[in-house]
């Protein structure tokens, strides 16, 4: 059981290619039975691993328990944890989120935010099929029946193939134990419900239902992947500076329509919903003008459709050739640069980065001269750590709102793009040990751009 679980999970790793044996992995670790036999896994299968663990601090004792349960069990097997506290109540009222979503939302801001190669979270096939029937009870389309992804960025899921009896068995074989949550036996929270409830019943039906959901589900994904890269292809092929050309756009099918216009608005900032995207694309149909969101405006003229924003127009503004050390203003911010020798730093040179907030370049990997300017059509960036590529526009486009994407701070040099506000660095200019000279810089608004 232990040697045909481990080459189950060894297969998904592969099959998805989620990582290699030379990566950094960190283990997102709650001390139940699907991140305890993850944890586990991996060890035994070699890779360099490090663990975190969330106390969300909403079951008192219990909670207490599982963090202490999890740095003991690190501890046995020499893996470096890192646990963190939050507060989810307090968060959750503040952004009107349900205590799932908001302590979901605060899990991911953390893991995001240690210094690792790929995130592994325990979600197992049984996961999926409670997600799916949760997502076609409330409405769903290809992507929502396609569950959670197995990999998506640097979060990636080597149980996604492993059903909760395989998991119970393995940890049963080496005689492992570890903690439950109380609330998972509860019925008040909807996926409780359709575990101890929907799913028995669908079992009764088809008691091989785990077996045929997962052929199902590769069916599902590989119908969707395709969909999302034509979709994107075309996508990019509509655009042009952030508007959609309708005479590529009327081309398109209508599966395919709808998947672009998706894109668009979720690249605007703009919650899409299913009255929402009709309206939508009754306008781009029809010609004229729709409120889409508060003083976000969609207008369709000149066979262009674009997304503006009922504020006065503001000129473009000039690009920054950077020089010597010192102050600098962009539109309405400052930039203001310093170099600094390693050797000064008081801190760990892996710190760096946090220390000055991402904003710091490995002076001598600059290539030529430094300039300040706004992000150009088929931008790219390589962040620091992530491990993939990732388009400065959508980057942009998802951090600020659409009269403030101007004058986010893009910095150049000869080679491309070196550092984007709001994420920092690319890889190849990031801090190392070997770094003899940094280059920080602090950036401030001069005034508060328009709400």
């Amino acid at each position: 059981m232990i040697e045909s679980f481990l080459e189950k999970v060894s297969a998904t790793i592969k099959k998805f290619d989620m990582f290699s044996k030379g990566e950094r992995l960190l283990v997102c670790l709650s001390g139940g039975a699907d991140s305890v036999s993850l944890l586990l896994c991996l060890h035994r299968l070699g890779y360099q691993l490090s663990a975190c663990h969330v106390n969300h601090q909403l079951r008192g004792e219990e909670s207490e328990r599982d963090q202490c349960f999890c740095e003991q069990l690190c501890e046995r097997l020499g893996v470096p944890i890192s646990t963190f506290r939050i507060d989810v109540t307090s968060y959750c009222k503040q952004h009107s989120l349900s205590v799932e979503e908001g302590a979901r939302e605060l899990r991911y801001e953390i893991f995001s935010g240690i210094d690792c190669d790929r995130i592994c979270t325990a979600h197992t096939l049984s996961d999926c099929i409670e997600t799916t029937v949760f997502n076609l009870a409330r409405g769903t389309g290809l992507k929502g029946l396609c569950s959670i992804p197995p990999k998506r960025d640097n979060i990636v899921r080597p149980l996604i193939d492993c059903t909760r009896q395989e998991i119970l068995g393995f940890l049963g074989e080496l005689g492992q134990d570890y903690v439950t949550d109380s609330t998972n036996l509860e019925d008040e929270y909807t996926r409780n419900r359709i575990r101890h409830n929907v799913i028995p019943q669908l079992e009764s039906i088809n008691p091989s239902l785990l077996k045929s959901f997962s052929m199902t589900l590769e069916h599902l994904r590989q119908d969707e992947s395709f969909l999302e890269k034509t979709a994107l292809t075309e996508y990019e092929r509509c655009l042009c500076d952030d508007s959609l050309m309708l005479d590529s756009f009327s081309r398109l099918d209508d599966c395919i329509k709808d998947r672009v216009l998706m894109l668009w608005l979720k690249d605007n900032g703009i919650d899409v919903t299913h009255e929402r995207l009709g309206l939508v694309r009754m306008t781009i149909s029809d010609g004229g003008k729709l409120n889409v969101a508060c003083d976000r405006f969609l207008v369709v003229k000149d066979a262009r459709a674009c997304i503006v924003t009922k504020t006065e127009n503001t000129p473009d503004i000039e690009p920054i050739t950077v020089g010597e050390d010192g102050e600098y203003t962009y539109g309405c911010k400052t930039v203001t640069f310093k170099t600094l020798m390693t050797a000064d730093i008081d801190t760990n040179i892996a710190n760096v980065h946090n220390l000055f907030a991402n904003c710091c370049l490995d002076c001598d990997k600059i290539k030529g001269g430094l300039v300040i300017h706004k992000r150009n059509e088929g931008d790219t960036i390589r962040l620091v750590n992530r491990g993939f590529t990732s388009s400065v526009r959508k980057l942009v486009n998802k951090a600020f709102k659409l009269e403030q994407r101007d004058n986010a701070v893009i910095i150049y040099d000869n080679e491309g793009v070196v550092f984007v506000e709001g994420y920092g660095a690319d890889e190849r200019v990031k801090i190392t040990p070997d770094t003899r000279r940094i280059l920080s810089f602090e950036i401030k608004n001069i005034i508060q751009l328009s709400q």
